[in-house]
């Protein structure tokens, strides 16, 4: 049996012209967990039992808004995310495909309740109205990634030194590009490169999520980014870079630190992650976290499947299609691209 893990490191910075960071990020390992209450097996009361990693969770959001608005706005929308999905046992059960497409649209109405929460949350301030936030977030429940997406922040994969882009980035360049009213090449360079047309919040009627499905393989590498990144540095140079460099710590500085000697003109926030695979026992690991630090407490049988045990849906018990299947975007838009790595 193989166990996977993320290795991860995340950093931002506000640049060298900006004078306030209103990028934020998120990274955790999602695990089902109980709190104690009493028990006879000489554990501390109220501590707290943890099993293995089940998901990973990676989000990077890039507000907008004078002064307070875009720093509100990127980490009122990460809140909401992590506080829905912790509230949420779909998150940390296995997404079979009889479940998928309801997960998908969970998703979608996640995105959504995210811009009307922070559309309603800027109308009770002044020096807040119009304040918006791209979004993107990445999870894993390996061995696939589901990528939700709003504005021009970015997700790349890394595999086997080829970098693909994932998202697509939602500006007015980048719709005439499409249209052919500009060519492939000019988008970093057009005026219309920092001009959004859907973003969470910024006084829009609605937003629209794109979502990607990408299965994942052992050794591969993400990366996401927002713009502060891409607008300074080529992709040739960040697939370098992450090539080049053996930690997701080393990878994460340089890109960030190159990204300021280029210019450094907004604020730059990435996040590298490994997927790493070892070879472990037919067991799972139990956590036992007590005031002091995390401790192995002891080992239970690894359960042979994993079933859905919320109350509005049947067992899950299908396994996801072969891999090697292409992906389609599952996206409003009917002419998202397809990712068949």
């Amino acid at each position: 049996m193989t166990k996977i893990s993320a290795v991860s490191h995340g950093r931002t910075d506000p640049g060298k012209v900006r004078t306030e960071n209103q990028d934020q990020f998120f990274i955790a390992d999602l695990s089902r967990s109980m709190r104690v209450q009493c028990n006879s097996l000489d554990m501390e009361r109220y501590s707290r039992l943890h099993g293995g990693a089940l998901g990973h969770l990676f989000l990077v959001a890039d507000g907008m808004g004078g002064h307070r608005g875009g720093r509100e706005a990127s980490m009122l929308a990460i809140q909401y995310f992590v506080s829905s999905i912790l509230n949420s046992m779909r998150w940390i059960v296995r997404i079979e495909p009889g479940a998928e497409d309801r997960f998908l649209d969970d998703l979608q109405r996640l995105l959504s309740n995210a811009h009307k929460a922070l559309q309603s949350y800027s109308a009770q301030e002044q020096e807040l109205k119009g304040m918006g936030t791209t979004l993107t977030m990445s999870y894993v429940s390996w061995p696939r990634m589901i990528v939700v997406h709003a504005g021009d922040t970015r997700c790349y994969v890394l595999r086997k030194g080829e970098l693909r882009l994932i998202t697509r980035d939602h500006t007015v360049a980048n719709q005439l590009i499409r249209s052919g009213q500009l060519p492939p090449d000019a988008e970093d360079r057009s005026p219309w490169s920092n001009v959004l047309v859907n973003a969470l919040g910024a006084g829009a009627s609605n937003v629209t999520a794109d979502i990607y499905k990408v299965d994942l393989e052992i050794g591969d590498r993400l990366m996401m980014c927002s713009d502060g990144l891409n607008k300074h540095i080529k992709e040739e140079e960040i697939r370098q870079i992450l090539m080049q460099q053996p930690s997701v710590e080393a990878a994460t500085n340089v890109l960030v630190n190159r990204a300021i000697e280029e210019g450094g003109s907004d604020n730059v926030t990435v996040i590298v992650s490994d997927f790493v695979g070892e070879s472990e026992e037919s067991s799972m690991p139990i956590w036992l976290a007590p005031k002091t630090a995390e401790r192995s407490m002891f080992e239970a049988p690894m359960p042979e499947e994993e079933r859905d045990t919320s109350v509005d849906g049947p067992p899950l018990t299908e396994p996801f299609p072969p891999k090697g299947t292409s992906t389609q975007s599952n996206s409003a838009s009917d002419d998202s691209p397809t990712l068949d790595y």
